[in-house]
């Protein structure tokens, strides 16, 4: 263990500081660190007694990660909670870029702050996995929306127009006085128009599921009035669309994540919750998006993780934090038997306004991935 000034106070806090797998380091309120372990040297590439002395921000390789370290060191002088452990970019000796998973602590001696402790695991290559895995995930979802959109484009395009041409062609057959058609055969006739109007019908409802044209050509607003008419029409369940805040321009990746969220909440809401009324809400903020969608059905008990919904069954509904957590959102879903369920999403805009996060978004969004 290699050391600044003072020896560690305790004998065996000694041992497992030194033995640690994990980077640990103590640093003064300068920032300049004091003790280091060995593993901390493994990380970072430096020799523990290069690491004495050394202020922590040569180790940080952007303006964003100084950020991040000033707002965890605010919020606990501070004393604000903050879920830890939380994910910090650092350079290496070398100059390679690494991720750490890092937890951090206040130093305390004879009742006053003197510094802070950190504990660091490196989860580059983990990062990594992930970022791929993420990057796979938005490729098939990618890959399956424009199947969706090739295939219902087809259906009204194709499809459609020739259902409808067999019905006017069957009408035409029905109306002319000169086939005599028997009481039988036209019987026959009006049966299968009734089949051919409902293939159509069904057609047009498999096109409009697979990708309603009017998320392409109104937008997001206009597709979800869309679901809720549907609902209200077909299902009688009472639904509206509320609207707050200034309406904003969406990319369109970010309206077609809402309304797949919103669709599949809607779908649970009309086979499963008996619900006789729903509200979808928009809220238009400065930092966020966030679309609800609550119902006053019977509602379920709701695990502690969304993702454990996949081992009941509830495939959509995992699903739906898998899509989200792709654009950097999040999805939480409240609900308890016998007083309905609220599903909401939020969405960053500063991927559609271009905008920097501050400091204290950008530790937000790093503790939450």
């Amino acid at each position: 263990m290699k050391k600044r000034k003072s020896s560690l106070p305790d004998q065996d806090y000694r041992y497992l500081f030194e033995n640690a797998s994990d980077a640990i380091w103590v640093q003064d309120l300068d920032g300049r660190i004091l003790y280091a372990n060995r593993a901390a040297e493994r990380l970072t590439g430096y020799d523990q007694d290069e690491l004495l002395d050394q202020d922590v921000g040569k180790f940080l390789p952007d303006a964003h990660s100084h950020d991040i370290a000033r707002e965890v060191r605010r919020r606990l002088l501070a004393g604000e909670d903050f879920h830890q452990p939380y994910e910090q970019r650092i350079v290496r000796r070398d100059g390679s870029l690494a991720i750490w998973r890092m937890a951090s602590s206040l130093v305390i001696t004879e009742g006053e702050v003197t510094g802070f402790q950190h504990i660091a695991r490196d989860v580059t290559a983990e990062r990594q996995l992930q970022d791929n895995m993420r990057f796979y995930v938005q490729e098939v979802l990618r890959a399956q929306e424009d199947e969706r959109k090739r295939v219902a484009r087809e259906l009204h395009d194709e499809v459609s127009p020739s259902l409808l041409l067999l019905i006017q062609r069957i009408d035409a057959i029905s109306s002319n006085s000169r086939l005599k058609l028997s009481e039988v055969m036209k019987q026959k006739m009006e049966d299968l128009r009734v089949q051919t109007v409902e293939a159509l019908e069904s057609t047009r409802r498999i096109a409009q599921d697979l990708r309603p044209r009017i998320l392409d050509d109104l937008g997001l607003i206009a597709a979800l009035e869309w679901m809720a008419d549907n609902l209200i029409k077909k299902h009688g369940i009472e639904a509206k669309v509320i609207i707050v805040g200034r309406e904003q321009a969406l990319s369109s990746e970010v309206q077609l994540l809402l309304f797949r969220i919103a669709q599949e909440a809607l779908n649970n809401v009309r086979k499963h919750s008996d619900a006789s009324q729903v509200e979808i809400t928009v809220t238009f903020g400065e930092e966020k998006t966030v679309v609800s969608i609550a119902d006053n059905g019977k509602g379920f008990s709701v695990p502690l993780r969304i993702s454990d919904l996949a081992a009941g069954g509830k495939l959509g509904l995992a699903g739906m934090q898998e899509r989200a957590q792709l654009i950097g959102g999040h999805v939480d879903l409240k609900s308890d038997p016998g007083h309905g369920a609220v599903v909401t999403v939020e969405v960053p805009n500063q991927g559609n306004r271009c905008e920097m996060p501050t400091p204290s978004q950008e530790l937000e969004r790093r503790l939450r991935s």
